[in-house]
């Protein structure tokens, strides 16, 4: 019987081994969130942030795996350390601010801060990688299954 919960573009898209409609959403808003934030960041203070939300929401949804539940551990994985780097911006553009509205130079927990980020932007990169990585050996795999015949000896 069929999952009446997917629609028939999204059965279609999970057996071509196509993106989930979800993680499809998920970048839909993620690039919805990229513009604005760019553009409406210099108007309106702290709006650059919806940018960076925007890039670790598109992260999540590329990190996506192939099958009924798309939301891997390398999607876990991304949205922690995205989470990680969204939080770590905000904390080190709260200290920017801070030390610029008592004209005081920057703290020093702000470059600690900096670092943090940009590890935790770099582990989110790394993860969306992997899980690419994972996707293409799965789908070489089932491909390999799927043109083996029972009873034939592998070359491979």
């Amino acid at each position: 019987m069929p999952d009446e919960t997917m629609s028939d573009s999204t059965r279609s898209d999970a057996n071509r081994g196509g993106m989930p409609l979800a993680a499809k959403r998920l970048v839909l808003l993620g690039g919805l969130g990229i513009p604005v934030g760019l553009v409406a960041g210099p108007y309106l203070l702290g709006l650059q942030l919806l940018a960076v939300a925007g890039v670790v929401a598109i992260a999540v949804a590329l990190s996506y795996r192939q099958g009924s539940a798309w939301f891997s551990g390398w999607s876990w994985v991304t949205a922690c350390a995205g989470l990680a780097w969204t939080g770590a911006t905000v904390a080190y553009w709260l200290t920017i601010i801070a030390a610029a509205d008592a004209s005081a130079p920057a703290p020093p927990v702000s470059s600690v801060l900096f670092s943090v980020g940009v590890t935790a932007c770099l582990v989110m990169a790394g993860a969306v990688l992997a899980a690419a990585v994972c996707r293409y050996r799965d789908r070489r795999r089932s491909a390999r299954a799927e043109h083996q015949r029972p009873g034939t000896i592998s070359t491979s």
